[in-house]
């Protein structure tokens, strides 16, 4: 499948009286898509739709899920693309390249300089986070002190040469220091994403 090469950014403008305010209770998902100056949309285009309801043009508009494309029927997409429109369902967009920011890192570090990279395009890059650290000290009453970070200690006794019986736990929790879920994922708000497929 080729590669989705081509994002046009464009400002669009509803067939809705200008005086309307672009809000959850005025938007009217039914209106057509129009470009808000000369020229028209590119196929390949892909914009992001808030709402359920498709526009009143959606003879032009594919939902960006995957799905095969006739060669015959959309001709300029499928010369973008290739057989299947992108699939972006439970995918962020991000911005193809690098560039190095600073930001801080906390109290103890400071503020570094980190470098963010896409992956290729159209490749789907896979969830990390940064590195959490820690550590736990073992003190003269042979239980773990000081822990710090995603670590706590259970309360236990640690194991010495005289009580083989009893051993002392330490666990690891990184929901202690930060929001867990079963992916990575920023603050989010769902989307389609449309591409366009006709003129």
């Amino acid at each position: 499948m080729k590669l989705l090469g081509f994002f046009a950014i464009v400002f669009f403008s509803l067939s809705v009286p200008a005086s309307a305010a672009m809000d959850s209770a005025s938007f009217t998902p039914q209106e057509t898509i129009n470009p808000s100056s000369g020229g028209g949309v590119p196929v390949g285009t892909v914009i992001a739709w808030p709402g359920a309801a498709n526009p009143k043009d959606a003879d032009k508009w594919l939902d960006c899920n995957g799905q095969a494309i006739s060669q015959a029927a959309y001709p300029k997409l499928y010369a973008i693309v290739g057989a299947n429109v992108p699939d972006y369902r439970g995918m962020f967009l991000r911005g193809y390249g690098s560039q190095t920011h600073a930001k801080n890192n906390g109290s103890l570090v400071g503020n570094t300089f980190t470098i963010h990279s896409s992956g290729a395009l159209g490749q789907i890059q896979g969830d990390a986070i940064r590195n959490l650290s820690g550590r736990v000290v073992a003190d003269s009453s042979r239980s773990g002190s000081s822990p710090t970070g995603p670590f706590y200690n259970s309360g236990e006794v640690w194991n010495n040469h005289t009580d083989t019986g009893r051993s002392g736990i330490v666990y690891f929790n990184a929901a202690l220091v930060t929001p867990t879920a079963n992916e990575i994922r920023p603050v989010n708000k769902a989307v389609r994403y449309l591409i366009r497929a006709k003129d």
